[in-house]
């Protein structure tokens, strides 16, 4: 019997079928007694079970209905309380598709995954039942991060292993970190300028100038090293005054050949304004 305060393990497999969808297992024996102060629900404790069966059998005064003393005579050891209600919702093929279609769309919505169980042939669940579930199985909603389709082929994969375990060319293996240069793209585009909301008296609309309209968007190719602790904070070069290399264009998107021409841009400038004891070539 577990000692006073422990949890019984039989709850705990019990908890555990039951965020499964498993179904109930019940008539399960009693490991631990209710106390006597704290009968209600828990039922009568064992020694006033036989004590009343005792005064039975000798024809005394009973406490209790005749009911019980024919329940107490057939099983004298009372079952171990299993719940109010059995789970109903979101079950076996519902709960397996649930989670299968949140592992191939993580972006999905609670509508989205209520309309593909119910064409699986499972209920139309509400939202508040989905999000219930999905709490019980401690799936939270955070911010995603989007990944081009390219990222997850194996031949891409591949390449980013030998990035980052092979020597060059392959990769960047056993090179020291100073002698990185990281380079990276990013777009910006002038959506609006303009307030959405304002003030006037009632009846009257806000008017007010709009000034800027969508712009061209520009995209800007960005290159940055990481600097080498050997120099002077005040000498570029250093980690204190990285070497920068900024090219903008009002265009959408890079090719390979631009890519390349600033690539080329970079290694000009490193071979005409190089620093001796930092750059090699």
């Amino acid at each position: 019997m577990p000692a006073l305060g422990a949890t019984d393990p039989a709850d705990l497999q019990a908890q555990a079928r039951a965020e499964l969808g498993f179904s109930w297992q019940l008539e399960q024996p009693r490991r631990t007694s209710p106390h006597p102060s704290s009968a209600g629900s828990g039922g009568y404790p064992q020694w006033f079970c036989e004590q009343q069966l005792q005064r039975f059998h000798a024809g005394e005064v009973i406490d209790v209905s005749l009911s019980s003393i024919y329940r107490w005579a057939v099983r004298p050891e009372p079952y171990r309380q299993t719940g109010n209600a059995e789970r109903t919702q979101i079950l076996g093929a519902d709960l397996l598709n649930l989670v299968i279609y949140i592992t191939a769309w993580p972006d999905a919505t609670l509508d989205e995954m209520a309309v593909f169980m119910y064409n699986e042939g499972g209920v139309l669940y509400s939202h508040q039942t989905i999000s219930k579930r999905l709490k019980e199985l401690e799936i939270t909603k955070k911010k995603a991060s989007t990944e081009v389709y390219q990222a997850q082929r194996p031949d891409v994969q591949l390449r980013v292993w030998e990035f980052w375990n092979c020597p060059p060319p392959l990769g960047i293996f056993q090179v020291l970190r100073r002698r990185l240069i990281d380079v990276d793209e990013f777009g910006v585009t002038l959506e609006k300028c303009n307030r959405t909301g304002g003030w006037a008296a009632k009846v009257h609309r806000v008017r007010k100038d709009g000034h800027y309209k969508h712009g061209v968007k520009i995209t800007v190719i960005f290159a940055i090293e990481l600097g080498d602790p050997a120099l002077a904070p005040h000498v570029r070069g250093s980690i204190q005054r990285p070497r920068r290399w900024i090219r903008c264009r009002r265009a959408v998107g890079t090719t390979i050949n631009i890519f390349r021409d600033f690539c080329d841009y970079v290694c000009r400038d490193i071979e005409t304004n190089n620093i001796p004891g930092t750059d090699f070539h």
